[in-house]
């Protein structure tokens, strides 16, 4: 059945034909009581009956049953009127006055409903919409602060441009120039391949042979910036448009192709291909991308290398996965001197090929005999003034130190990271709550997953721990991964807008591991940036890194967010980032995780 919303009592169509024909007959039979009665009072009671009768027409009929109400009332009018100066009733002036008073207060009474009407119509909608848009409204706020990152200065006191450049910053983008999907479109994809991977695992027996592996392609031209000083950007245009074409004629329909920037594509693949399967292929597109720079007996000097990466060997972030690809494609091309190819990942055996029953067994024998636990790295100021901990699982199965991203990757293919995620939470509150009983301003870093941020009760969870340690939520600093925030802030801003209702700051990890957005950055709900270890890692070494560095963090300071700086292990990379603003570091070079047995007196020694 049909509805109307814009009715304020009765919204189905059915039953306000029902209701209106009724109240009609109904009032034609007092009119026709009223006409073949003779008896006064009789006729001033059901006179009386017809202005409560007009009254509920008007008010849950809306406009259509005033304007029935009003002309049956005009007839009313017109019979008394003819009974009073032909008929020379007796009862005909009152009931003319009656009616008379009906006209007028129903005029005013529709007023004052179609004004209440409007009003709670409003109200309604604004009820329906502000979830759907409560997001949005901060995001724009947040713009109007700090709107030098996202636009320029003509657009600042246009709200309509300035939305515009949240939408852009939001949602995944197609490239202008080549229509193919961009760099955020692929990322995505990517992303949402490895949340299916991980669901089909975790609701397998085992794991490891419900893996779906898939293949990232980094495609590029050499000498991108020379070609184009030589040419002139306008004809590079028409050559990458030219490279598009042919990479997705070449490509197999089910492979997605993205263009990343200046002339660099990315292919997925989630297809199963043998390794010189995947070479072949690799090899096709390149000739059929060199092939826009070569007609007939003519050809510039232009060369396409590529180079691969692979899920989840090499990473299981899809960010990580294209940058790591890019590098292998650089020293395929002779453009870096070294880079670090993924080495044996020392602990994957005790996991490998087992079913989820026992890789569970194994984390709940961890947990009861203490070699998994909580250690806390302390976090210090450029004047070695500590501020407080970042709380690290450690697993050490007999000696040997099973690297985290292995065994938390086998935990959430298990199904098994909420246990370790509860774990986690109960042990760094509890002990957050212990170390402000000796200093009430250090601070707790925790990691959270986005696993467990898409949990259903994860709040309820978080604050029935919070209650349970009695810990300072203050104090609580909640380390959120760059890409979930990026690329899926849609599945987990309700959670994340709630956990900031509780006082809980929240800061952005992992900055500069794979590709990373500056523009999004004021975006997101985030007060703290840490730059990923792998990052300043390079900072002695690289100029480039060291200029980045330093631009982002005179860029997050502008916009009032601090920068901590993680896997600090040398004296040069700790000066390099205090000279560059940093105001937070942590790693090997300051100090190394402890037990929580040890807190107290490292803090005795450090105040």
């Amino acid at each position: 059945m049909r509805s109307n919303e814009h009715r304020l009592f009765i919204k189905n169509d059915t039953a306000y034909v029902v209701v209106v024909f009724v109240s009609v007959i109904l009032f034609i039979s007092f009119i026709a009581i009223q006409i073949f009665t003779e008896i006064t009072m009789t006729r001033i009671f059901v006179g009386i009956g017809l202005m409560f009768l007009a009254f509920l027409m008007n008010v849950f009929e809306g406009k259509f049953g005033f304007y029935i109400s009003f002309a049956l009332n005009f007839v009313q009018f017109m019979i008394y009127t003819y009974e009073y100066l032909v008929m020379k009733s007796e009862s005909a002036p009152v009931l003319l006055g009656m009616t008379l008073v009906t006209m007028v207060i129903d005029m005013l009474l529709q007023y004052y409903i179609i004004k209440i009407a409007d009003r709670i119509q409003g109200i309604e909608a604004a009820k329906r919409n502000e979830r759907s848009k409560a997001i949005r409204k901060e995001l724009e706020d947040e713009m109007f602060a700090r709107t030098s990152l996202i636009v320029n200065h003509e657009t600042m006191g246009n709200k309509q441009a300035l939305t515009e450049a949240i939408g852009r910053n939001l949602t995944s983008s197609i490239d202008s120039l080549t229509t193919l999907p961009g760099r955020d479109m692929i990322t995505e994809r990517a992303y949402k391949f490895i949340i299916e991977d991980i669901a089909a695992m975790r609701e397998s027996d085992n794991p490891d042979e419900a893996c779906r592996p898939f293949t990232v392609i980094y495609l590029g031209l050499d000498h991108f910036d020379m070609i184009t000083r030589s040419i002139g950007h306008k004809t590079m245009d028409l050559f990458i448009q030219n490279m598009a074409h042919r990479l997705r004629e070449a490509a197999d329909p089910t492979d997605m192709v993205a263009r990343i920037d200046d002339a660099d594509f990315v292919i997925l693949l989630r297809r199963s291909l043998a390794s010189d399967a995947e070479s072949k292929y690799a090899d096709k597109l390149a000739r059929e991308a060199s092939k826009a720079f070569a007609a007939g007996i003519d050809s510039m000097n232009a060369s396409i290398h590529y180079g691969f990466a692979h899920y989840p060997s090499d990473s299981r972030h899809a960010g990580e996965l294209i940058a790591k690809a890019e590098e292998r494609m650089s020293l395929a091309a002779g453009t870096l001197k070294s880079i670090e190819e993924t080495p044996a990942v020392p602990g994957e055996e005790i996991f490998r090929n087992k079913s989820k029953n026992e890789i569970i067994a194994i984390f709940e024998q961890a947990i009861s005999d203490g070699s998994f636990r909580v250690t806390f790295q302390p976090c210090f100021t450029y004047d070695r003034k500590l501020t407080g901990f970042e709380a690290f699982l450690k697993f050490d199965n007999n000696g040997e130190i099973i690297p985290p991203p292995v065994f938390l990757a086998a935990a959430e293919n298990a199904g098994y990271m909420r246990r370790v995620g509860s774990f986690s939470l109960e042990s760094s509150l509890g002990t957050l709550a212990d170390i402000n009983k000796i200093d009430p301003n250090l601070t707790m870093n925790i990691n959270i997953s986005n696993y467990q941020l898409r949990e259903s009760d994860f709040i309820q969870s978080f604050s029935n721990i919070v209650s349970n340690t009695e810990c300072n939520v203050d104090n609580l600093i909640l380390d959120l991964q760059e890409e979930s925030l990026i690329t899926s802030l849609s599945d987990i801003r309700m959670t994340i807008e709630e956990l900031a209702t509780t006082g809980v700051k929240m800061a952005l990890d992992n900055f500069g591991r794979g590709y990373s957005s500056f523009n999004a950055i004021p975006l997101l709900p985030v007060s703290v940036l840490k730059l990923d270890g792998n990052f300043t890692s390079k900072l002695a070494s690289d100029a480039t890194v060291r200029i980045l560095t330093r631009s982002a963090i005179t860029l997050m300071h502008d916009i009032d967010i601090s920068v901590t700086a993680t896997g600090v292990g040398q004296e040069d990379q700790f000066e390099i980032l205090a000279g560059s603003g940093c105001d937070r570091f942590q790693g090997l070079y300051l100090g190394a995780a402890i037990g929580r047995s040890d807190l107290e007196a490292y803090i005795k020694e450090m105040s």
